[in-house]
């Protein structure tokens, strides 16, 4: 997603673009469900995508945040901030759908499915090898951006090294079936060593991450559907009534991973490639999208590119943006882990002081949804 929004984003100028990706065109399997902050709506209406994602994209108009076992809630609210919405949820899947369609329009060329097996570069040119279609390709270009996700090939071929914190946690993602309307209020429940995320779908439907520690999360995933579903209203409870049903289970770990080097001359890493977060603060792709704003400004501020551009205000951006979005995740997840009995007795206590001072909660909120990056 990230580098295929990247290469729309600048689809518009004179560049000549490829993208080289290792997934098939039918992106189906991706089971991830996507917490899209308003900026980030804003953005890709912008780039012109929103239509194709409207009709599965539901609106989140309030944020309910509680702790299980303990007094105080936090809740956040569009109108609070004077905004038609906090965000909205869409499936990974139909993201991925439509910037391959728009790919599709010659807006750039397309290798894919392609494997990177090599990078060099020079004070003035950068190279890959590719191998597409059983055949090895030479592209050289200006620049070079790795977006390929957490285990990123550009990383490890650039002998770029990272610092990880490995949470000993999963998150595990389905779909649940609703009895009544959530009405559009996002729900994050901590409890033990993890949370609860319950984000209003379209169709009377919940998006449902529930993160806790591995051997939790492997048992889970060894229960029924109807005992997991029993489980899962146990822990959360009822303020969305009765739970019905949940479509299939899916997992994936936790780390906060954090790349030493976000450049090296011609190659730039962006979003997962250049870290991944937690999803308790729903922050990745988020971030991913403001680093691809103010790399798209800092790359056409600067065209054609003949030399090495200065990445200094990009590089001192992305920082700042990215420390906001780590120490937020980061924070969240250690805080809500913790369980000693003074930091049980403090925490309902900051929640509730939290819900009850509006400038406070209201600069909280706009913190979370990150500075608003839209190309202009």
């Amino acid at each position: 997603m990230v580098g295929a929004t990247l290469a729309l984003t600048l689809s518009q100028s004179d560049l000549r673009i490829a993208l080289v990706d290792a997934s098939p065109l039918n992106l189906g399997y991706d089971h991830r469900l996507i917490a899209l902050t308003y900026n980030s709506f804003c953005f890709l209406s912008d780039l012109n995508i929103w239509n194709a994602l409207a009709p599965y994209a539901e609106t989140i108009k309030k944020v309910h945040v509680s702790d299980r076992g303990h007094f105080g809630k936090v809740c956040l609210s569009a109108s609070d901030l004077q905004l038609p919405a906090l965000g909205y949820v869409v499936p990974a899947k139909y993201i991925n759908a439509a910037l391959n369609t728009l790919d599709n329009k010659n807006k750039y060329d397309t290798f894919r499915p392609a494997t990177l097996k090599n990078i060099s570069q020079t004070t003035s040119r950068a190279t890959v090898v590719i191998e597409t279609e059983g055949h090895e390709k030479i592209l050289t270009a200006n620049l070079i951006i790795g977006a390929d996700g957490t285990h990123s090939t550009v990383r490890k071929l650039m002998d770029i090294s990272t610092e990880t914190i490995d949470y000993r946690q999963k998150a595990l993602v389905t779909v649940t079936h609703l009895n009544r309307a959530h009405h559009n209020i996002a729900y994050e429940r901590f409890h033990g060593n993890g949370a609860i995320a319950m984000l209003p779908l379209t169709q009377q439907r919940c998006a449902t991450i529930w993160t806790d520690d591995n051997s939790i999360i492997d048992s889970l995933m060894q229960l029924s559907d109807s005992d997991f579903l029993q489980t899962l209203q146990k822990q959360f409870g009822y303020r969305l009534g009765r739970l019905l049903k949940i479509d299939s289970r899916h997992i994936y770990p936790l780390k906060m991973i954090k790349a030493k080097e976000v450049v090296k001359e011609r190659i730039i890493l962006i979003g997962n490639a250049a870290h991944t977060l937690s999803p308790i603060a729903a922050q990745g792709l988020n971030l991913a999208l403001a680093e691809i704003a103010m790399l798209a400004k800092t790359i056409l501020q600067q065209l054609p590119l003949s030399t090495i551009p200065n990445w200094e205000q990009y590089l001192s951006q992305q920082r700042q943006q990215q420390s906001t979005s780590m120490r937020i995740s980061h924070g969240l997840s250690k805080v809500f882990a913790k369980q000693h009995s003074l930091v049980n007795l403090l925490r309902p206590l900051g929640m509730i002081g939290l819900d009850l001072n509006n400038p406070f909660k209201n600069y909280f909120a706009r913190l979370v949804m990150g500075k608003k990056n839209i190309l202009s």
